[in-house]
């Protein structure tokens, strides 16, 4: 596409206030409960590239979770359950299902069942240590007692990994209970699954290595889409759940992966249902608990169903991911939950394991930010340019304490010059994300400034910036521009505490 070139647009970032603070674990990810029941089938936790790979987006919160969380049954010493027959076919049909929780399931409960075994435990937990990954497990709701949750084999699970010194920070109980009637005929109320909760509660309590862990739920799913996720949520917090979660927890997908278009990815109006989903949040949050409460996305991504075959894992997928980074931290979510590392249309890296252009972002996103964010105007208002800003992490690129990061989303079909006046002449460093090959948007590829990002054997790249002293970003582009100079009293402070 020819690039036209576009009017400087001035930039103001006002640094007087900070609207959130974000964790350098504020960019989390998920890997479905699934992944495990399959045995990790060519997700092979001995990989140096697969390590390498995990390493560079460390430090890091992973959530093992999903639907099929809620039928995983932990023995330590059982036999692993064999991939079901037609595997690679009912895979298909699941990845295509379960995400949004508001489909008719092809789903059978002597199917879905399975084990988790000890040395399968052992595994993941000695991997995640490896890398520097923190732990979300979400455990199986689907185990009943008296009309309540069961913790007999939680219990088991959390004993044999005391024993073993395993860090579990935080857990979960259930994946989306508000679309359980649709899936599967029937329904654990809010008033319950906030009993459940306490079960949950008291249980870890007995564990010294988990009584500080945190409890996070109830994992509704799109706020905005469904009222009856609204009045779930209603119901829990209601019956007590702002004081039996530690956070609030709920799930975002933009729109269908069946369905969606280029043109869906760079839609401001579509980028948008992600505010009045957590506007719905806050909004009830306030409604019935009377106070704020912290909120995490624990699952999200583009697209539900499994992601859009060719789109969620290619360039043009980076504007959904960035620009939800960036709106919810506004927002002040906690932590953002990336579905998936592995797996489906939408994972950070592909079934090779070969890192797809969300990942190259995820990795610049993990170095580049951290700490206070604040808010970003322009002279002239313009819906197709979306920014950003948040101090600079010092760790991978040794920016001083005071330095800023702004990053943008340029939807126009046109080039656009940044003018930082309050900043003055100083070059800044450019980060600028462009598709990888003649693809355009759809390419599997990125370049950043112009140069390919590929991986040297299993080593990540370094990728490092352009120093400018006039910055002039791309058509349909994406990218970070730090400004080390900046010498921002807020992120100073920050930097001290």
């Amino acid at each position: 596409m020819e690039q036209r070139s576009g009017a400087s647009q001035r930039i103001v970032i006002d640094t007087s206030t900070s609207l959130h603070i974000t964790s350098s674990h504020y960019l989390s990810i998920t890997i479905g409960s699934g992944k495990i029941r399959e045995k990790f089938t060519g997700f092979d936790l001995s990989s140096k590239k697969l390590q390498d790979l995990a390493t560079a987006l460390s430090p890091i919160n992973i959530r093992f979770g999903g639907t099929y969380a809620d039928f995983l049954h932990f023995d330590p010493d059982g036999a692993e359950s064999a991939p079901p027959k037609h595997w690679d076919q009912e895979r298909q049909e699941l990845d295509l299902t379960f995400d949004s929780g508001f489909f008719d399931l092809p789903f059978d409960k002597e199917v879905a069942n399975f084990t988790m075994t000890g040395r399968q435990w052992d595994n993941i937990t000695r991997f995640c240590d490896k890398v520097g990954w923190n732990i979300m497990f979400d455990f199986n709701l689907f185990y009943w007692r008296n009309g309540y949750w069961d913790p007999t084999n939680a219990d088991l699970l959390l004993r044999y990994s005391a024993a073993r010194g395993v860090k579990i920070p935080y857990f979960q109980l259930g994946n989306e209970p508000n679309a359980f009637f649709h899936n599967f005929n029937f329904s654990i109320d809010g008033d319950i699954l906030v009993q459940d909760f306490m079960i949950l509660k008291n249980l870890i309590s007995k564990y010294p290595q988990y009584d500080a862990s945190g409890l996070y739920g109830p994992d509704v799913t799109n706020l905005n889409r469904h009222e009856s996720s609204r009045t779930y949520l209603k119901s829990f917090l209601r019956a007590g759940g702002c004081d039996a979660v530690t956070e609030i927890s709920v799930h975002h997908y933009y729109t269908n992966g069946r369905t969606a278009t280029v043109k869906d990815f760079m839609d401001p109006t579509l980028l948008d249902s992600l505010l009045t989903n957590l506007d719905f949040l806050l909004n009830i949050t306030m409604e019935v608990c009377k106070f704020h409460k912290p909120f995490r996305l624990t699952e999200t991504s583009s697209c539900y169903g499994g992601g859009a075959p060719k789109l969620s894992d290619a360039y043009v997928a980076g504007f959904m991911w960035l620009d939800k980074l960036g709106l919810s931290a506004k927002c002040k979510a906690t932590h953002v939950f990336r579905q998936t590392f592995f797996g489906g249309n939408y994972g950070l890296i592909d079934e090779q394991l070969n890192p797809n252009p969300d990942y190259f972002l995820s990795v610049l996103y993990k170095r580049l930010i951290e700490g206070p964010v604040f808010n970003v105007t322009t002279a002239e208002p313009n819906p197709l340019l979306r920014l950003y800003a948040h101090c600079a992490r010092k760790g991978f690129y040794n920016y001083p304490d005071g330095a800023l990061v702004l990053y943008y989303l340029n939807l126009a079909n046109q080039a656009i010059t940044f003018d930082f006046a309050q900043y003055g002449d100083d070059a800044v460093d450019v980060f600028l994300l462009t598709p990888g090959d003649a693809m355009g948007l759809m390419s599997r590829f990125v370049k950043l400034n112009g140069q390919p990002l590929v991986m040297k054997d299993s080593k990540v790249p370094d990728m490092p910036p352009k120093h400018e002293t006039d910055v002039t970003v791309a058509a349909e582009s994406f990218g970070f521009i730090v400004i080390p100079s900046a010498d921002i009293e807020l992120c100073k402070r920050y930097h001290r505490s």
